[in-house]
């Protein structure tokens, strides 16, 4: 599907050769187009512009009688996806500085919605300019913490979300302005400090109500906490933090980092636990919160250890658009 287009071409930048940051996987952008089942002759609108690189992929896939539609906030990514795409001779591609999550009606209705940036739910005007029986896959945040995404898939019907499925899968945050801070999530978070170590430490708790000293004194507690190593295989790690995310009922859900990993977790009044990218946790206080985490990991075991496949998706109607949860 990809071989025709020059990942490197498309991704650095022609003057000092440095890569774009605002670039993907080439595997992970496989993948996406492979879940949006995009053919010859569809109209596509693209939420991310970037490099241009997707835009490419997506006009070779839909051929001269497709159109793609792609939008970004970034004047500078905008001005120079575009010229890459004349020089391409991609007449079939347009490209336009907008808020994303307005989408673009002029063309709609489109075929497939394809998301390269994650919004706090699904917009609306990307429903409503959607096709009856379109398919929108895009990343969504899936819980009320920050880098607490999943890549869902849906149809479109009757102006409705349906048939939608979960799947692994995060881009950065959707914003009004341009992003030159990559160095934590954009928003959600509720503390953050430096470490010692030149890094960044920060904490999202859901609700969000906590006491910013709070926040700050529990930031600062993991990051001073070694990790329990090999506490649950790493390659399951996602798999793991999903059902824990949309099971626990015992504490208050989290995402923070550590200064050097980030994870999920939770906390009480007591402690505080934090599931780590590779596979090690981090607990501090009393010791409850872990051991209500061990409770979840044999839960999750004797599950078959279930996966985003196995999740149900629900969607929840909001002022902007739906917002999908994950049930087990």
């Amino acid at each position: 599907m990809t071989t025709g287009v020059d990942y490197e071409y498309w991704t650095t930048d022609a003057h000092t050769g440095d890569p774009i940051p605002q670039s993907s996987n080439p595997a992970r952008i496989a993948e996406m187009v492979a879940l949006a089942d995009i053919r010859p002759g569809m109209r596509v609108l693209e939420i991310g512009t970037g490099t241009g690189y997707t835009a490419a992929v997506l006009a070779e896939t839909v051929g001269t009688s497709g159109r793609v539609v792609s939008l970004d906030v970034d004047p500078e990514l905008v001005t120079r996806a575009a010229e890459l795409h004349r020089r391409a001779g991609n007449a079939h591609v347009e490209i336009h500085q907008v808020d994303g999550t307005r989408g673009w009606v002029k063309d709609a209705p489109y075929d497939r919605v394809l998301g390269w940036t994650t919004p706090h739910v699904l917009p609306e005007q990307w429903v409503q300019q959607s096709a009856d029986g379109a398919l929108i896959v895009t990343p969504v945040k899936v819980v009320d913490l920050a880098n607490a995404h999943a890549v869902i898939r849906c149809r479109v019907e009757h102006g409705k979300p349906v048939e939608a499925t979960a799947h692994p899968g995060s881009f950065i945050e959707m914003t009004t302005d341009p992003v030159t801070d990559f160095g934590q999530p954009l928003r959600y978070v509720d503390s953050v400090i430096g470490t010692d170590e030149g890094g960044r430490a920060w904490i999202s708790i859901s609700g969000h109500h906590a006491p910013e000293t709070r926040a700050e004194s529990i930031t600062r507690q993991l990051a001073a906490t070694e990790p329990e190593p090999e506490w649950i295989d790493p390659a399951r790690w996602r798999d793991f933090t999903a059902y824990l995310l949309s099971t626990v009922n015992e504490g208050t859900p989290i995402s923070a980092s550590t200064g050097t990993q980030q994870g999920f977790g939770f906390t009480d009044l007591d402690s505080t636990v934090l599931v780590l990218r590779d596979g090690s946790v981090a607990a501090c206080g009393t010791g409850s919160s872990l051991s209500t985490l061990r409770r979840l990991r044999d839960a999750w075991e004797r599950a078959g250890r279930p996966g985003y496949e196995a999740a149900t998706v629900t969607f929840t109607a909001t002022e902007d658009g739906w917002r999908p949860s994950l049930r087990y």
